[in-house]
């Protein structure tokens, strides 16, 4: 066990966004889902203090609050019925602020009451989270965070054998991360942790154990995110609505989405297929799969657009996540040129998109201590601020204030280095 203590350096813990594949909709009804890991990632950086507090900055929803450790209140996971009912005991020194901070105050104080239940509550520490995940956008970038949050207290209470990488260390970062899904949505399906925990691919089917597809096909696509907001919630009762009026017909629909997630797990646990060959099979699938949700009535004329963007260029796009705006995928075949994906990039954009060049089934949560060949994350940060002219001006009073403050204005280019290799 690897065991934390006071004179601890710093650390990075990272956790990847989630792309839902095939499934979607079809899930709800017992169906089979493929979900994978972006290349896009939340990237948390872990530094001591030395006045036993803790302390969360976010500077991307200007959040930065200071906990006295020895008030915050300590919890079991049985101590309240469900985590989202942690509110009811935050005591009244602590400021929880509206807003998109709300929830991930709550799931700090939730998270952090459980994890250090029994453990040294001296331990003064800061997380400053950065996200290169849009937030909204069904990208799983609440699920980053958890993961990421989970792994940062189980690594400094002591509890990861193995820097959060063994199967053991990951099944206990998945289930706290899983509790802070509670508290920020009250019934997640456990889908965007498991993908932020583990990496890869995963097949899902709702009250069964997510399982690891363990494939060797990283997927290169365009994500596009249409600024169009959505609601999940009138989504999906107006599918159900649909079928308690067509049953047998939407049923069927239902069952030929069931078998596209199938078929795209065999897909990518092929060995020894041409990349060629599993690419125009994949591409086939994704059009017919959007073709169907199109059909439950989940899409959106913003998301036709970008499928009739792409197909002009021969390329398959369909809607990930709920639908009804929101996100659409494109797989980039191997063989397209970089000039005619920034063609379709700048059409998108001219429709007011916006997108990014991503690849699907790297890796999961990470945590580093020393960062593309510097001996140390200090070494590299110190680096990063240097040559990005980030501030790092200490106004916390804290030994590391200075370095917390750059790497909250240092820009997303900088903060990509930080990607496990």
């Amino acid at each position: 066990m690897v065991a934390m203590h006071r004179e601890w350096s710093p650390f990075v813990v990272s956790a990847p966004g989630k792309l839902i594949l095939f499934g979607e909709h079809a899930v709800v009804y017992g169906k089979a889902a493929i979900a994978g890991s972006l290349d896009m990632r939340a990237y948390a950086l872990v530094t001591p203090r030395a006045d036993n507090k803790a302390r969360m900055v976010l500077p991307d929803i200007d959040v930065d609050v200071l906990f006295d450790s020895h008030t915050l209140p300590l919890l079991q996971s049985t101590s309240l019925s469900h985590p989202s009912e942690v509110e009811a005991l935050v005591p009244d020194s602590i400021n929880i602020p509206e807003g998109p901070g709300r929830t991930a105050v709550l799931t700090f104080v939730y998270l952090y009451g459980c994890i250090f239940a029994e453990r040294d509550r001296n331990t003064g520490f800061t997380i400053c989270v950065r996200s290169l995940l849009p937030v909204g956008a069904g990208l799983g970038s609440s699920a980053a965070f958890n993961v990421a949050l989970s792994a940062t207290l189980l690594q400094l209470t002591g509890q990861l054998r193995e820097e959060g990488a063994g199967a053991g260390d990951r099944k206990l970062i998945n289930q706290w991360a899983f509790h802070g899904e509670q508290v920020a949505h009250g019934t997640p399906s456990g889908i965007d942790n498991s993908v932020a925990t583990y990496g890869g691919f995963l097949k899902y089917v709702k009250g069964e154990p997510s399982v690891n597809l363990e494939s060797s096909h990283a997927l290169r696509v365009l994500i596009t995110n249409t600024n169009v907001p959505k609601s999940t919630k009138a989504l999906v009762a107006g599918v159900r609505a649909l079928r308690d009026q067509h049953p047998s017909v939407v049923d069927g629909i239902l069952d030929s989405i069931h078998s596209i997630s199938i078929s795209a797990a065999a897909l990518f646990q092929s060995v020894g297929e041409d990349e060629a060959y599993l690419e125009r099979r994949m591409q086939d699938i994704i059009r017919i799969n959007h073709g169907l949700l199109f059909t439950l009535g989940v899409s959106h004329r913003s998301l036709e657009r970008v499928r009739e963007i792409t197909a002009a260029r021969d390329l398959a796009s369909k809607l990930t996540g709920a639908g009804g705006g929101g996100c659409a995928l494109t797989l980039i075949p191997g063989g397209i040129a970089g000039d005619d994906v920034e063609v379709v990039v700048r059409e998108m954009e001219s429709e007011g998109f916006c997108c990014y060049q991503t690849v699907v089934g790297g890796g999961g949560v990470a945590i580093a201590r020393s960062v593309d060949g510097r001996a140390t994350v200090e070494q590299w940060l110190a680096e990063a601020i240097a040559r990005h002219g980030g501030s790092s001006a200490n106004s916390d009073g804290d030994a590391y204030g200075g370095a917390v403050a750059g790497f909250a204005t240092l820009p997303a280019a900088a903060i990509s280095e930080l990607k496990p290799q």
